[in-house]
């Protein structure tokens, strides 16, 4: 199914960005302060707002057409991790910046996937729902597993802004996959 085809890929392109993204702001603000609290409180910053929005971004997922919500939050979390992405590698970055973007990524969070778990049964027939949900469930899985050891590698060779950077891509990618 070719609109199945798009949302795997949309996902999964999102979700090794993700994976990309953990390991580099990791780095990133270790990098910046050396501080566990810092990383704790950034890595904080984006799972709040994305627990406390989550039903708000499942009432908007249902009065809104799925595919546009999620599009729309992947532009979003695009722009919030290039900001990010542009703080590291010119060398401005500070903690509170990567919160504050951080949360702005996690809203953007709480929009997506209520949207992406209603929009499934809407882009395969309902015999094909749960074999669809498998291979979905599948991409996400190893899309967290290689692209957290990819991007391991990728941000050892080069810098965590690098590594955000290609989390920001692969938001934009996925949107265009979606669209």
């Amino acid at each position: 199914q070719r609109s199945f085809r798009f949302l795997f890929l949309g996902r999964t392109t999102s979700f090794v960005g993700n994976a990309f993204a953990n390991v580099a702001l990791a780095f990133a603000v270790l990098d910046l302060t050396g501080s566990k609290a810092d990383l704790g409180l950034v890595l904080a910053a984006r799972a709040i707002p994305q627990v406390l929005f989550l039903l708000v971004g499942g009432i908007w997922a249902d009065r809104l057409p799925r595919n546009r919500v999620m599009v729309a939050s992947n532009l979003v979390s695009g722009l919030s991790q290039g900001v990010i992405a542009v703080l590291l590698l010119t060398g401005h970055a500070q903690v509170w910046q990567l919160a504050a973007l951080g949360a702005v990524n996690g809203l953007s969070s709480a929009f997506f996937f209520p949207a992406a778990s209603g929009i499934v049964p809407q882009t395969v027939p309902q015999r094909l729902l749960q074999p669809a949900n498998a291979i979905l469930r599948l991409g996400q899985n190893a899309s967290w597993i290689a692209g957290s050891a990819v991007g391991g590698l990728v941000i050892a060779a080069t810098s965590p802004g690098l590594g955000i950077a290609v989390d920001a891509a692969s938001f934009f990618a996925a949107a265009l996959f979606l669209a």
